[in-house]
């Protein structure tokens, strides 16, 4: 089972390539084709996945070329889930992500974790 699950994220970056790499280094994230079936694909867009995944479930934007093509902002509240959180904050502390503290919250315990452009992702307990 993989550590790591999401339905989608969508993030705009103002250097794509670096928040490529911060994705690869921190979640073991592998670049993905962006899928023939796309609507609105942009030359900037990268697709990954996550470990375990067999389809991509976070795509990366240039900022400028998205806001250019006229694409709604992406949503703020980005949610991964973890099948064991203690196991997956260890994990994120050892890439170097600073995870904050475990808490409790909603009926569930998540920590966040801020990426290299400054985006808030919670990371949940799986239900």
């Amino acid at each position: 089972m993989a550590m790591f699950s999401t339905e989608s994220i969508v993030l705009w970056y103002t250097n794509v390539e670096a928040a490529k790499r911060w994705w690869i280094q921190t979640f073991d994230c592998r670049p993905a084709k962006v899928p023939e079936d796309w609507d609105e694909p942009l030359p900037s867009d990268v697709q990954l996945l996550l470990p375990g995944d067999n389809k991509p479930t976070i795509l990366l934007s240039d900022r400028a070329e998205a806001e250019r093509a006229g694409l709604g902002r992406p949503d703020d509240h980005r949610i991964i889930f973890a099948n064991k959180l203690g196991k997956a904050h260890e994990f994120l502390a050892g890439r170097g992500a600073a995870p904050g503290p475990i808490q409790e919250g909603g009926g569930t315990q998540f920590f966040e974790i801020r990426d290299i452009e400054g985006h808030s992702i919670e990371i949940c307990k799986e239900p």
